[in-house]
């Protein structure tokens, strides 16, 4: 998992399998976060298993209600844009829009 500050916005790559071995991660993680805009990059994240997206979930709104800040999602594949749709995850943060005009990796 790779952190970067940027200058207006926090940004978190996130790396392969998102499951309960990620729990310490996402739970320290909002504590990481400095701008009131938060990109995560699903790019090289894999498999996405209940535990993960519990995980996902509860850093999720911690970051919106503790940080006061927005979240945005890219990289992500259509099988992780309908998992977030089914589970809620995208009531608590969008995808990024991408130039195109179109969100990306919608489904």
């Amino acid at each position: 998992m790779n952190t970067q500050p940027t200058e207006s916005f926090d940004y978190f790559a996130l790396e392969g399998t998102i499951d309960a071995q990620s729990e310490s991660y996402f739970r320290d993680l909002p504590a990481k976060v400095r701008f009131g805009l938060v990109r995560f990059d699903f790019a090289r994240a894999g498999r996405i298993n209940s535990m993960g997206i519990a995980l996902l979930l509860r850093c999720f709104k911690d970051i919106r209600d503790k940080k006061k800040a927005e979240i945005r999602l890219e990289g992500l594949t259509p099988m992780h844009s309908m998992l977030f749709k089914m589970t809620g995850v995208f009531l608590l943060a969008s995808p990024v829009v991408s130039e195109a005009g179109g969100k990306e990796g919608t489904a």
